[in-house]
């Protein structure tokens, strides 16, 4: 473990993309962390990062980790790049805080946690709404036993995923910009927490429906767990239904539920010119991007729709599901609401209060160690052999979720 205990953690971010820019404002109003540092290839990002932060600059991680004062490396690169950088960070003695997935491999997984083994940092896997409050109160009432066991789960989540602005190589299979490696681990992520984490197998069915769009850009999956209980997951980005419609009228940015929203964003993907067009309005959405705002008036989503698709448990006696205020149980005695406090804290909050109680305690990680970053990826390539090869496909490197898992 790393003989420093900062009260406060020094970040640096590693990539500043599109990603970073849903992070950064949660990051930046935490009071257990400090963004110290960030390393990008883009002029414009590092310009706009010294002008909200004034921390130094680089355009490799590895500078950063060897040269700016940091505990901390928050990996948002592109996701072929994320177990390099975490490898570099931990091998600068660096905790990391990684993007999903943890690697395109789970031999890229596996080095990942052979480095932070050797030089005894913590790899915390997440960027993922699986860590908002409301569904960490669905694992905690599961692994209670409050309404029985788990005996069904289903998660669904319809969207304009495949429309939104694209660069090329997001739009190549083979460079894992399949709706099934970018979004599958969040949803694999909440079904393993709430069902107890150890699937046995996976079928599965992935569908690229838009010749334009030469990406899977919907799925089917069903999970079957150690224990008997079985889990449903579909996600279907094609732009012609939002699940919202069914979560209180919210959409995912917390804006009123608009029916037209999707087709508006198809019809903008379609009037592109060329991929260098849509490249270049992606590019204006980054950070240091033309549309960009300062750090301090960017206005935060609603709290009431920190919604990633719905989400219904069956148990033994009784069922639950997502609020906009907590929890909902539908059990023998009758139907109540649970609150969460402390639901409109996002999950990169979430994460900063785990990694500054491990740092800080030299206590193991609870939650999204790199052992479960490593299982939760397993599950992702199962779904896309299952559905190239049309069978069922097993699992080997399953761990449980406990709530205190060890890293």
């Amino acid at each position: 473990m790393s003989e420093a205990r900062p009260p406060t953690l020094r970040i640096g971010i590693a990539g500043l993309g599109v990603g970073a820019m849903n992070m950064i404002p949660e990051l930046h109003a935490h009071p257990k962390a400090t963004i110290a540092a960030a390393a990008d290839l883009r002029p414009q990002a590092l310009d706009r990062f010294r002008a909200d932060f004034g921390g130094p600059t680089f355009t490799s991680v590895e500078e950063m980790c060897a040269k700016a004062g940091i505990d901390v490396v928050y990996v948002m690169t592109p996701d072929p790049l994320h177990a390099e950088h975490a490898i570099v960070a931990a091998e600068h003695g660096k905790h990391v805080m990684l993007d999903k997935p943890m690697g395109l491999t789970l031999e890229e997984c596996d080095r990942v946690i052979e480095a932070a083994g050797r030089n005894n940092v913590h790899v915390l896997v997440g960027h993922t709404q699986s860590l908002d409050p409301p569904i960490l109160k669905m694992a905690q009432i599961a692994d209670s036993g409050r309404l029985g066991k788990p005996v069904m789960l289903h998660t669904m989540l319809y969207s304009d995923w495949v429309y939104r602005p694209r660069t090329p190589e997001e739009l190549m299979q083979d460079r894992g910009g399949s709706i099934v490696r970018r979004q599958g681990p969040i949803q694999v992520d909440i079904l393993r927490m709430i069902g107890g984490g150890m699937v046995k197998s996976v079928r599965a069915t992935a569908n690229a429906a838009d010749p334009a769009r030469p990406i899977d850009g919907s799925y089917t999956a069903f999970l079957a767990f150690e224990d008997g209980h079985a889990a449903t997951m579909v996600y279907d980005g094609y732009a012609h239904f939002d699940s919202s419609e069914l979560t209180h009228g919210f959409t995912m940015g917390g804006m009123p539920f608009d029916p037209g929203m999707h087709t508006a964003t198809r019809a903008r993907s379609d009037a592109f010119a060329d991929a260098a067009a849509e490249e270049a309005y992606k590019e204006s959405t980054r950070y240091g991007g033309a549309q960009l705002r300062p750090v301090e008036h960017r206005p935060g989503p609603d709290r009431r729709h920190a919604f990633f698709g719905l989400t219904l448990v069956s148990c033994e006696h009784g069922a639950m599901r997502q609020t906009p205020a907590g929890v909902a149980l539908y059990g023998d005695a009758g139907t109540e609401e649970v609150e969460v406090p402390d639901y409109a804290r996002r999950y990169t909050a979430v994460e900063v209060d785990e990694m500054h109680r491990a740092i800080t305690t030299g206590a193991p990680l609870r939650v999204h160690g790199a052992r479960w970053g490593k299982a939760t990826q397993e599950v992702v390539l199962a779904i896309i052999a299952s559905s190239e090869q049309q069978r069922e496909v097993y699992l080997e490197h399953q761990v449980p979720y406990t709530g205190t898992e060890v890293e």
